[in-house]
């Protein structure tokens, strides 16, 4: 029996809606939810290894640039140690820290850039190759600079031969860093550039380099101050028969000095000084200055005003200070008598 049949609706009856989903259309859903996350798994995936290969890309290019850098550092290297027995101490320094300014900066280039995971280990030895190179240049120069003021001495001999080890080091350490990258263009699927051969270590070999050292006779310092010049305003007329110099009418006398490094190192704090003393009074006026560093071969000038008087001799006496060591002094001290005209 039906509550229909009873000729009215129970108020308890309703309408009854199902929600329902065929099958067919659940499964279509996993389907595409499914899809939809291999999509972004891929997306992720490819970014990455695309990402990963840029950065790769950019550190083969800056090692290309690196090992450029250290091999004309090697090759300059190589070349001044052929010669070292004919070099200027004042080149070899200069050419010295070019070449490890170079090659610091081959090892600099490395450091700044981002290190992609499948280069770390050629990345580990290329630094290797540029910490070895700098201490071996440092101890080759120091070392080479010390056996020609001793040449008996021991210690630089010893120097020099931790200095080619420490080269080698640096130079196998390259080598195995570039093949390393070279192993990369396989199975990282990129081009790998042609890096040059770097070889810092000298062929003579040790005893060649100490053998040179000790005989140079260019190596070796040389401390030497000296007066090169001096000009005086008004200048000079001309010289009495005793070499006395004639200064026209003036009450005014300036004294230009000039001071000249004659040695292979830079010298610094350098005092200069002037003395003037005339035989009517039988005092003395002296001024004095100080040349703040003056490099090798350097020349500079210095100023000095005094007031003088017609008819009176007067000697000035300019005076260098010595540095340290020096052993050429006649050059250091100058004497110019002069005498003022009376005015008229």
């Amino acid at each position: 029996m039906s509550f229909g049949s009873w000729g009215f609706k129970s108020p308890l009856a309703h309408a009854v809606s199902y929600i329902y989903s065929p099958p067919r259309r659940r499964r279509r859903g996993v389907w595409l939810l499914a899809a939809l996350s291999v999509a972004v798994v891929v997306f992720v995936l490819v970014t990455s290894f695309r990402s990963e290969r840029r950065l790769l890309v950019a550190y083969i290019d800056t090692a290309q640039q690196s090992a450029q850098a250290a091999a004309a550092s090697a090759q300059e290297f190589v070349d001044l140690a052929a010669r070292l027995g004919a070099v200027p101490r004042q080149e070899f320094v200069t050419t010295m820290a070019r070449i490890r300014l170079t090659s610091g900066e081959a090892g600099t280039l490395l450091d700044s850039e981002e290190v992609p995971a499948n280069a770390v280990d050629a990345h580990a030895r290329l630094q290797l190759a540029s910490r070895s190179w700098l201490v071996g240049l440092e101890l080759v120069e120091g070392a080479a600079l010390a056996a020609a003021e001793d040449p008996a001495d021991e210690i630089p001999a010893e120097l020099i031969e931790r200095a080619l080890v420490e080269l080698a080091v640096g130079d196998r350490a390259y080598e195995a860093g570039v093949e390393e990258l070279l192993g990369l263009e396989q199975s990282a699927d990129v081009e790998i550039p042609t890096y040059p051969t770097v070889v810092f270590s000298p062929a003579g070999g040790p005893e060649e380099l100490i053998t040179a050292a000790r005989t140079s006779t260019v190596l070796t310092l040389v401390r030497d101050l000296a007066v090169t010049d001096y000009a005086l305003d008004p200048r000079a007329l001309g010289e009495t028969d005793g070499g006395v110099g004639v200064i026209p009418f003036t009450d005014r006398l300036i004294v230009n000095v000039t001071v000249t490094n004659q040695g292979n190192e830079a010298v610094a704090e350098i005092p200069v000084q002037v003395v003037l003393s005339s035989d009517r009074t039988g005092t003395a006026r002296n001024e004095s200055v100080n040349i703040q560093r003056l490099q090798p071969a350097e020349s500079t000038s210095v100023e000095f005003v005094f007031d003088v008087r017609p008819l009176v001799n007067y000697e000035m006496v300019v005076n260098v200070g010595l540095t340290t060591g020096e052993t050429d002094i006649e050059n250091n001290l100058l004497i110019v008598p002069f005498v003022v005209n009376e005015e008229g």
